[in-house]
C-alpha cells in the first residue's frame, strides 16, 4: 500500500495526468483531495463499500487486454479492511466455482452480488461461500445496483442497451429501458440513474419500464463513462474511463466540474459514513482513495 499526502498531491495535480486530486468546487462546494493509494490488484473494476463496516470489496478482472469480458476463470475478489493495512484475496475462481471477469457489485440481505459476464452471481458476504448462478442470459453483465429490494443489472454488448430488475433468488427478471452501451447505474432516493460509454451522457431511467430514458444534455463533457455515484446532497460524481477524468454534477444537472484527473477509472465506491471516493484505476492496478470535501 502507498500513501500519498494531501498537500503534496495538490502541488503536483497541475503537472501530472492521472495523478491527485483537482480541488476547483462548483458552486455546490464539493472536491475531492487524495488521501492514499491501495496497490496489489491485478485490473480492478469496481469498488464496493459495507455501509456497516467500512470494509471495501474489489472485483479483479485479472486478464490482459483484450480479455477483458474472457469466461476465462482467472478472476478474484478482494477484499480490504477501511482502517487497516490488510488486504485480503478474498474468493479467488476455482474449476468448481469460476469468477468470469467480475465487474459489479452490490450487497442485499447477508449476499454479495457479482456481475460475471453472461451470468448473475451471488455469495455470502460475511465469509465469500456459497457462490451461486442467481440467473444468466446476458452478454456483457457490467454494473449493478439495488433498491432494497431487487438487483438492477447493466448489460453493456455493443449494440444493446439492457438494464434487468431481477429478484434476489432469480425467479423473476423484466427489463426497463435504457441508452446504448449503459454502463453505471445507482439509485439515490428511489430514483434510478446511469451512465452511458457510446451516448457520454447520464440519464435518469424510469424503473417501472414506461418511460425512454431522459438525458441530462452534458455528453460534451466527456468520452466514456463508466461508473456514477450520487451523494446525499444529490451531486452527481462520475468515472470517465477513456477522458481519464472523475467528473460532479451538480444537482440540477446543469454543471459538470473535473474533481480529479486519474488513469482509467472504473466503478466508483463511496463510503458516505467516512466521506470517502473509492475510484479503481483498471490499468494501473490500484485503487485510488479521495476524501469528500465541502
Amino acid at each position: 500500500m502507498r500513501w500519498i499526502g494531501g498537500t503534496a498531491c495538490l502541488l503536483l495535480a497541475a503537472l501530472v495526468l492521472g495523478g491527485c486530486a483537482l480541488v476547483r468546487p462548483f458552486a455546490g462546494g464539493v472536491r475531492l483531495q487524495e488521501v492514499g493509494r491501495r496497490a496489489g490488484f491485478r485490473v480492478p473494476e469496481c469498488v464496493l463499500v459495507d455501509p456497516a463496516t467500512g470494509t471495501y470489496y474489489v472485483s479483479n478482472v485479472d486478464s490482459d487486454a483484450g480479455l477483458f469480458w474472457a469466461d476465462d476463470g482467472a478472476a478474484r475478489i478482494t477484499r480490504v479492511q477501511a482502517d487497516g493495512p490488510r488486504l485480503d484475496r478474498w474468493r479467488d475462481s476455482t474449476p468448481a466455482a469460476p469468477l468470469n471477469s467480475p465487474k459489479g457489485m452490490c450487497l442485499l440481505g447477508e449476499r454479495l452480488y457479482i456481475a460475471d459476464n453472461a451470468r448473475l452471481l451471488s455469495c455470502l458476504a460475511a465469509g465469500g461461500g456459497d457462490l451461486t448462478v442467481v440467473t444468466a442470459g446476458f452478454v456483457n453483465a457490467n454494473d449493478l445496483a439495488t433498491d432494497g429490494t431487487s438487483i438492477w443489472l447493466s448489460d453493456s454488448a455493443e449494440g444493446v442497451g439492457q438494464v434487468w430488475c431481477i429478484a434476489p433468488d432469480g425467479s423473476s427478471k423484466r427489463q426497463v429501458p435504457a441508452p446504448s452501451r449503459v454502463n453505471g447505474l445507482t439509485f439515490h432516493q428511489g430514483r434510478l440513474y446511469a451512465v452511458s460509454w457510446d451516448a457520454h451522457d447520464v440519464y435518469e431511467l424510469d424503473p417501472d419500464g414506461h418511460l425512454p430514458p431522459r438525458p441530462f444534455g452534458q455528453a460534451h463533457h466527456f468520452t466514456n463513462l463508466d461508473g456514477i455515484e450520487v451523494l446525499d446532497d444529490g451531486t452527481f460524481i462520475v468515472s470517465d474511463f477513456v477522458g481519464n477524468q472523475i467528473c460532479a454534477i451538480s444537482p440540477d444537472r446543469l454543471e459538470v466540474t473535473v474533481l480529479a484527473r486519474v488513469t482509467a477509472p472504473a466503478d466508483l465506491g463511496v463510503d458516505r459514513r467516512r466521506g470517502l471516493l473509492y475510484a479503481p484505476l483498471f490499468t494501473q492496478n490500484e485503487v485510488v482513495v479521495f476524501s469528500i470535501v465541502r
